[in-house]
């Protein structure tokens, strides 16, 4: 069996829901630069060409990262939480978990913007349904993934000292 002194499970289990939910923040600040660009008023008519083509290509893979990013980050949390050791993060684990399974909770509120720039209803839109989706996503991303991030954050420090 491999020494620990190379390899520890625990701080594996301690440190992946901070390392994915870095990666989930990093992709909502990036999808903000993104669509923030593409509605600016110099793309704004190439947009309304590009959207819709956009999300066709791009949703299936982006909700892959997504199931996959948030998924390690609950599970891994709710893990950590679960996890006997008296660690005094334990809370702060719970609480990531929940944070990041209340991104989904904005799942009605975006679907059928998302459904609409995807099918290009009404012709020539996506760039309005785009401005609508990026608004709820900046609130999700403030009331949801960036306290989630915070609490593993915080989880992890306190939870490294003790192992």
């Amino acid at each position: 069996m491999a020494s620990r002194q190379f390899f520890d499970p625990l701080v594996l289990l301690r440190v992946a829901p901070l390392v994915t939910t870095s990666a989930s923040l990093w992709y909502s600040v990036d999808q903000f630069g993104l669509y923030t660009l593409l509605l600016g008023p110099r793309l704004r008519e190439t947009a309304a060409q590009l959207l819709p083509g956009w999300w066709q290509v791009n949703l299936a893979p982006g909700l892959a990262a997504i199931f996959g990013l948030y998924g390690v980050s609950i599970g891994a949390g709710v893990a950590n939480l679960l996890y006997k050791g008296g660690v005094g993060a334990s809370r702060l684990y719970g609480y990531g978990a929940a944070f990041a399974l209340s991104h989904f909770l904005f799942v009605p509120a975006v679907m059928y913007k998302i459904k609409a720039m995807v099918d290009d209803e009404p012709k020539g839109e996506a760039p309005a349904h785009q401005r609508r989706w990026l608004n709820v996503h900046v609130v999700r991303s403030l009331i949801s993934d960036l306290p989630g991030f915070l609490c593993f954050l915080f989880a992890v420090t306190q939870s490294l000292k003790a192992v």
